[in-house]
């Protein structure tokens, strides 16, 4: 698949990008005025579309542009999982210009995963990921 990369979100690529997200596991419950506020305040939103410019792949990045950049919400569509689009999007946002001083990408992901990213160069920490949910 060719695809055409974009980072903006407007009218209807929000309600693709919702679509999307309502299909995951980790962001299934989340509302879309919540999404699009979300949008808003992420530092960077990568998405890929298909040849019939479908949104199909997404990821996001909140970041501080010279020591850490952490990646959000890497999402394929089921229809398109398995031909290299979510190494794709992770490289576009590592080799992103503006991410070109960041010396450290971050970004955590199930046990199941951690093997995928590993070939796309990432490792596991030393620390451990502490959360606080409100």
């Amino acid at each position: 698949m060719q695809g055409r990369w974009i980072e903006t979100f407007e009218d209807e690529r929000q309600r693709e990008l919702y679509d999307l997200y309502s299909k995951e596991w980790w962001t299934a419950g989340r509302d879309f005025e919540d999404v699009i506020k979300m949008m808003e305040h992420s530092d960077l939103a990568i998405g890929l579309c298909s040849d019939d410019d479908r949104l199909v792949a997404f990821a996001r990045v909140l970041t501080d542009y010279t020591f850490k950049a952490m990646i959000f919400d890497v999402i394929v569509h089921c229809d398109f999982r398995g031909q290299g689009l979510g190494k794709a999007i992770v490289n576009r946002i590592v080799d992103h210009e503006t991410l070109a001083q960041v010396r450290s990408f971050e970004l955590y992901c199930p046990d199941d995963l951690v093997s995928f990213y590993g070939r796309i160069g990432f490792s596991k920490g030393r620390a451990n990921l502490l959360f606080r949910e409100r």
